[in-house]
C-alpha cells in the first residue's frame, strides 16, 4: 500500500509533541502505538513509514541515554561512596580514641581530686605555716 505525505507529516508532528511531552491524543508514552494514536493514523500506517519510526526510536533512545548516568558518572559515584566509607571508618576510629582518652582523663581527675583532698587534710593537721594578715 502506498504511503502518503500527510501521514508522514502527521507522524513527524506527533513525534515532536511526544518528545516535548505535550501529547494531544495519546497517553504520551514513547512507543510506536502511542505515536500512531497521537498522529491519528493506524499502527499499520505508521509502520509503512520506517524512516520516520527509525528517527523517532533514535530520538527516544538518545533521550533515555541522556537520562541514564554514563559509565564515568557511575564510576565516580562508586569512588565517592568508597571515599565516604573510608571517612566514616576514620571518624569511628577517632570517636573510639576520644572516648578512650575521656576515660583516662576522668580517672586522672578522680585521682588528683583524691590526692588534693588527702593533701588538704594533711596540711590542716600540720598547720606549721604562719599566716600573714593582709592590710
Amino acid at each position: 500500500m502506498p504511503t502518503t505525505d500527510a501521514t508522514e507529516t502527521a507522524l513527524r508532528a506527533a513525534s515532536q509533541r511526544l518528545l516535548r511531552e505535550e501529547p494531544t491524543r495519546s497517553d504520551g508514552s514513547l512507543t510506536v502505538a502511542s505515536l500512531a494514536v497521537e498522529a491519528g493514523v493506524s499502527r499499520a500506517s505508521a509502520y509503512r513509514h520506517p524512516h520516520v519510526l527509525t528517527v523517532f526510536r533514535n530520538l527516544v533512545a538518545e533521550r533515555e541515554d541522556a537520562a541514564t548516568p554514563s559509565a564515568s558518572l557511575r564510576q565516580e559515584v562508586q569512588s565517592l561512596k568508597a571515599a565516604e566509607r573510608g571517612l566514616r571508618q576514620e571518624h569511628a576510629r577517632e570517636v573510639r580514641e576520644l572516648r578512650s582518652s575521656i576515660n583516662v582523663l576522668a580517672q586522672q581527675v578522680q585521682f588528683l581530686t583524691l590526692e588534693n583532698q588527702r593533701l588538704s587534710q594533711t596540711s590542716s593537721h600540720h598547720d606549721r605555716v604562719t599566716r600573714i594578715d593582709r592590710r
